[in-house]
């Protein structure tokens, strides 16, 4: 019953606000009043919930705010790359009862099950509505999601794993907003993703893609946070702790074994300089570049992957041709050197440096 209720309110939902095709008289106000009227009687039950109230019982009100959570988020997403006239419309309708969600959230908190279907929720809202909701307002609304994330973590289930990877959906779209309102996110976007989520993925590989995802795009889309454009010192990284540890974990994850996110990282790391020059900061070349030279040596060397040689040895070449220096053989020579220094038997390693 409840799934046919959802499915029939998004089947509704496509009937009111999407345009009429070849129909020159749309009756957007007439649809605007119906639309009003079906969200009131759908959702009126839920208005009528108190903060007293799931204080008093929480267990009895949590299948209903899924419920309501669930079919939001699909009403919603029925206007996500629709024109602005539809988004207006649902905007209109469901903001009082959004409101309304989040006064009651915060006491639902101890319920892991409420914060998944709340991730997904503002999701949908910052992909579908987030011209028409205002950037304040959703501000509250992810502040609230990243207040509550380190009350539902702690456990290894499912339920909690999904809740993670809904989490750092919604903190990749968060740091992919150009809006500078969202920008003050990025410090406890930072410290979030490098410590709490961080266990989460190193306990579930099937985390990780999207979490890497998450790191490259809070240097690529940030990228002002570590170098501001207007900075005196072109080369001086601001936040350079962050910076550095973000890029360390991206250094970590190419000595491990999964296929998949070695090669994403490798052309993660490539996009970042090639769009921003990332392997000629000062930063990089002092504290990283020879240790991410010395592992990709080591993956070549060790023919461990050798599906994704050519985007190793690309990325190799763009290492090495970004140093500054004239001779660039010697900077090949001496990285080479450092490499062979590392991993062979001191007699062995003679020999082959006298060759």
């Amino acid at each position: 019953a409840v799934v046919s209720t959802q499915s029939t309110g998004k089947a509704l939902t496509l009937v009111i606000v999407l345009p009429w095709q070849q129909v020159q008289d749309q009756k957007w106000e007439t649809r605007d009043q119906h639309f009003e009227q079906f969200i009131n009687g759908m959702f009126g039950s839920l208005l009528q919930i108190t903060a007293g109230d799931v204080d008093s019982s929480l267990e009895l009100h949590t299948p209903a705010l899924s419920f309501y959570l669930s079919s939001l988020a699909d009403i919603v997403s029925c206007s996500a790359h629709r024109e602005t006239k539809s988004k207006q419309i649902v905007c209109r309708a469901i903001l009082p009862v959004v409101r309304h969600l989040v006064v009651l959230l915060p006491h639902f908190q101890k319920d892991s099950r409420i914060f998944e279907h709340v991730l997904s929720f503002t999701t949908v809202l910052c992909d579908a509505l987030r011209v028409q909701l205002g950037a304040q307002f959703l501000l509250e609304l992810v502040g609230l999601c990243l207040s509550n994330f380190t009350k539902s973590k702690g456990s290894n289930s499912e339920v909690a794993r999904t809740t993670v990877e809904k989490f750092i959906e919604l903190l990749t779209n968060v740091v992919r907003e150009p809006s500078p309102i969202f920008k003050g996110f990025t410090p406890d976007i930072i410290n979030i993703s490098l410590k709490d989520i961080r266990e989460y993925v190193e306990r579930s590989e099937s985390l990780s893609c999207s979490f890497y995802v998450l790191l490259h795009s809070l240097l690529d889309f940030n990228w002002s946070y570590f170098y501001p454009r207007n900075a005196a010192d072109r080369e001086h990284c601001l936040n350079e702790e962050s910076f550095l540890a973000i890029l360390q974990v991206f250094g970590a994850s190419l000595m491990k074994s999964d296929f998949n996110v070695i090669k994403q990282n490798v052309i993660a790391l490539t996009d970042l300089n090639d769009k921003h020059e990332l392997f000629i900061k000062q930063t990089f070349v002092v504290h990283l570049k020879g240790n991410f030279i010395a592992v990709i040596l080591n993956l070549l060397f060790s023919g461990s992957m050798p599906i994704i040689d050519e985007e190793l040895e690309d990325t190799l070449y763009e290492l090495a041709n970004s140093h500054k220096e004239p001779n660039r053989g010697a900077f090949y020579l001496d990285a080479l050197s450092k490499y062979l220094v590392s991993v062979l038997p001191p007699n062995v390693l003679s020999t082959v440096l006298s060759k």
